[in-house]
This record gives structure tokens, sequence and C-alpha cells, in this order.
């Protein structure tokens, strides 16, 4: 990954895409967010992620859907899942953090 790493955060609240906004971009990353996993893939068409970070319940696609389609996709992309929930299955490639996540370690396992 190049210095200036090319993240995608997705969330429906727009409360928490603001504040992950501000944590990437603070980083110098180049920040791309949606508000739905719909509008994450249309973003895909044209930016092409080294690190996503999205929520898990959201409606229409989950997270995971989400991960997994971009994982076929960019498969050297890391991809991160948020969630309060624990009981849920994300597979072997995919970054599971726990809600609420605290900033500097999120950054972290963005790496």
């Amino acid at each position: 990954m190049s210095t200036m790493p090319r993240v995608l955060l997705v969330d429906d609240e727009p409360g928490v895409l603001h504040a992950l906004t501000r944590l990437f971009t603070r980083t110098g990353a180049e920040v791309r967010s949606a508000p739905s996993a719909e509008a994450a893939l249309a973003i895909l068409d044209e930016f092409t992620p080294d690190v996503v970070v999205t929520d898990h319940r959201m409606a229409g696609m989950t997270g995971v859907e989400l991960l997994q389609v971009i994982g076929a996709r960019f498969p050297a992309a890391r991809r991160v899942l948020l969630s309060g929930y624990v009981d849920i299955d994300v597979g072997e490639d995919i970054v599971f953090v726990s809600k609420p996540y605290v900033g500097a370690e999120l950054l972290a396992l963005c790496k």
C-alpha cells in the first residue's frame, strides 16, 4: 500500500460516517464515503480502494455481503467490518472490529 492509502468508508448512520471520514482524512488518506452498500459499489466503478471499512447492519446488502463482493473484485484490499454484534461469521479475509471502536486501534488495523 502506498503512503497515501485509498479508503472507502460505508455506514448508513450519517454521524458515524462523518466521524470515520474525519478520522481517516486526518491521516492523509484519500477517502471516499458511501451511505449504503449500493452507493459503495457505484463508487468502485471509479475508485480502487486499498482499505474498505463498513458497518454490518445496513438496509439492503449487509456489510459482510458487501465485503465479499469487494474481495472478489479487489482481492488486495484490506476489508474491515464494524459491528456491535459479535456473533457474525466474517470469514478469514475480513477483519472484525466491535463497536464502539477506538480510533487509533481502527487506524492500526487498516495499515
